[in-house]
């Protein structure tokens, strides 16, 4: 990752961090608007742990976030409590 990504990251969940589940993949990239030529990071997609890929993230990392969504409900975290769908 360049450090704009980083840069952009760090603010990112600083901003918003505590608003996501931790065991969420971000697609984050350098985006082009037709009308500025100055590019910009943005989030592309929030992905479920399971479908995301690492390409340039540390695997070690990708994994935690893997085996914290597929952990037991005793190990959830209170702040992720409110993710949780109960069965229907």
């Amino acid at each position: 990752m360049t450090a704009e990504g980083g840069a952009f990251a760090r603010r990112l969940l600083a901003e918003v961090g505590d608003t996501l589940p931790v065991a969420v993949a971000l697609d984050a990239g350098p985006i082009a608007d037709p009308y500025d030529p100055a590019e910009r990071w943005a989030v592309v997609e929030a992905n479920l742990p399971w479908f995301a890929h690492c390409y340039a993230a540390d695997p070690d990392r990708v994994l935690d976030v893997v085996l914290r969504a597929a952990g037991p409900v005793s190990a959830l975290a209170q702040a992720d409590r409110r993710f949780v769908r109960t069965a229907a």
